[in-house]
């Protein structure tokens, strides 16, 4: 071989930190030499990386990923992170926002779901009850009075039907009990009034008929008794005067025929005696007079 009548510098990626040298040696991976005849090799900084030997310089880790110094290559940001380039450190996602491995940005959460701390891989539907109407929230809003969500996930929240309420955060609207009604999206259902009534999950109370009659919350309409009457609409029975009788659920007293007689509040009229007698519409019975008489 020749004889060397100079040295030669190690060129880029290379280096030789002792003297009487016969060859150069690479940079190992995660560092780089830029210059020619290097003693030493550099780590590559924080954010950078070589992932072979004898590097010249270092390359900038991809957004999604980051790295310390001498690194021969980068790491992926875990799901609930994100980086830009060059990165040095992975950034938590902000409440609201979500993100897969190897983001460089978060994404928000769809309406009817939510990310409620920082650095969340997924978003977390709203619950029954619940309901979301923005993205990138990090809490669900509880359904409001008189209005119910059954589904997971939702946007909004239904209101209630007619003879139907809830109250806040609700799942389902309840029905009405008897005696009650609601308009829609009611909170609470109403008592219905005196004179009329409603059936559990009605939407509104109806009149009782004539000849009965309703207190109050009432789910049904009682029928007046015997020797009683009633309009429609009627919030108790009026007696039949004396004279008059009637049967159940009568509209209308009716006169007593001749011949018989009532007190008020009968169910029927009663036969004179033998002996007496009574025009229609009597209260009691008169005697006969001398010198006649009537058969009972």
């Amino acid at each position: 071989a020749a004889e060397a009548s100079t040295c030669t510098d190690c060129s880029v990626g290379y280096y030789m930190s002792r003297q009487r040298a016969s060859a150069c040696l690479a940079c190992g991976a995660g560092s780089y030499a830029s210059s020619e005849g290097s003693t030493a090799c550099t780590d590559c900084p924080a954010g950078y990386h070589s992932s072979s030997t004898g590097a010249s310089s270092c390359a900038a880790c991809d957004s999604g990923y980051y790295s310390g110094s001498g690194e021969a290559s980068c790491t992926k940001c875990s799901g609930g992170e994100y980086s830009g380039v060059n990165a040095t450190t992975c950034q938590l996602c902000p409440v609201g926002r979500t993100s897969p491995t190897g983001a460089s940005e978060c994404d928000a959460c769809d309406a009817g779901t939510y990310a409620d701390t920082e650095g969340s891989a997924s978003c977390t539907s709203c619950s029954a009850g619940t309901f979301l109407n923005a993205t990138g929230q990090a809490a669900c809003n509880e359904c409001p009075p008189g209005r119910a969500q059954s589904s997971t996930g939702q946007s909004e929240c239904t209101e209630c039907e007619a003879g139907k309420r809830s109250d806040s955060g609700a799942a389902s609207c309840d029905s009405c009990a008897g005696g009650k009604f609601s308009d829609s999206a009611a909170q609470n259902c109403t008592a219905c009034l005196g004179g009329t009534y409603a059936t559990a999950g009605s939407p509104a109370c109806t009149a009782c008929e004539a000849g009965t009659y309703a207190e109050a919350g009432s789910s049904a309409c009682t029928k007046c008794d015997g020797g009683e009457w009633s309009n429609a609409s009627a919030t108790s029975c009026s007696s039949c005067d004396a004279g008059r009788y009637s049967g159940t659920g009568a509209e209308s007293c009716t006169d007593c025929d001749s011949g018989t007689y009532s007190e008020a509040g009968s169910s029927e009229c009663t036969k004179c005696d033998g002996g007496t007698y009574s025009a229609a519409r009597a209260t009691s019975c008169s005697s006969c007079e001398s010198g006649t008489y009537s058969g009972a």
